[in-house]
């Protein structure tokens, strides 16, 4: 399962970035992000029961891009920070990976026996999808870009066990006001 960080702020704020002290930060989630990161934790690890969406599986696995002098952003690290702090013991987390090793958290990724999330910046999500092989028997095309002003989307791949290629869907989140179905 893919996914983009939560809501960034603007070029030119308000509203602003907020770190986990409250304080103006750029590279860090607005309000409506860390809100977004929140509700991320009951759709994809409710604490009854399975996720409301079928597609949806509860993560064994978190990658989310590493802080770096190149990539200062901590977005994808806040946005999964809540689901890792609930999930606990149960998850296995990697934040080695930098922005520009997409093909390197791919291969990670399927190497691991169960679920995955990864978090990622939207501009470098397709590329880690033209990483993964895709089914031979997928009917929906893997999108080439993901939307600018989406916030709201999980892709998801889910492994087809007759050809070792994964079969694509993508599902929104549908959690907060104004996400799009």
């Amino acid at each position: 399962m893919l996914i983009r960080h939560a809501e960034k702020p603007p070029n030119n704020p308000p509203p602003h970035g907020i770190n986990e002290n409250g304080d103006h930060d750029k590279e860090s989630l607005t309000v409506v992000g860390w809100q977004r990161a929140g509700a991320l934790v009951v759709f994809f690890a409710p604490s009854l029961g399975e996720p409301q969406n079928p597609q949806i599986s509860v993560p064994s696995f978190i990658y989310a891009s590493q802080t770096t002098k190149g990539n200062a952003s901590d977005r994808p690290q806040q946005t999964v920070s809540p689901l890792i702090e609930k999930l606990a013991q149960k998850v296995s987390v990697n934040f080695k990976f930098a922005r520009g090793e997409e093909s390197k958290v791919a291969g990670s990724a399927m190497e691991k026996n169960g679920p995955v999330l990864i978090c990622w910046d939207h501009e470098h999500i397709p590329d880690i999808a033209r990483h993964l092989p895709i089914s031979s028997s997928n009917s929906n095309p893997v999108p080439s870009e993901w939307p600018d002003d989406r916030y709201d989307l999980v892709w998801v791949f889910d492994l087809n066990p007759s050809d070792c290629g994964y079969c694509f869907v993508q599902v929104p989140q549908l959690l907060l006001s104004g996400d799009v179905g």
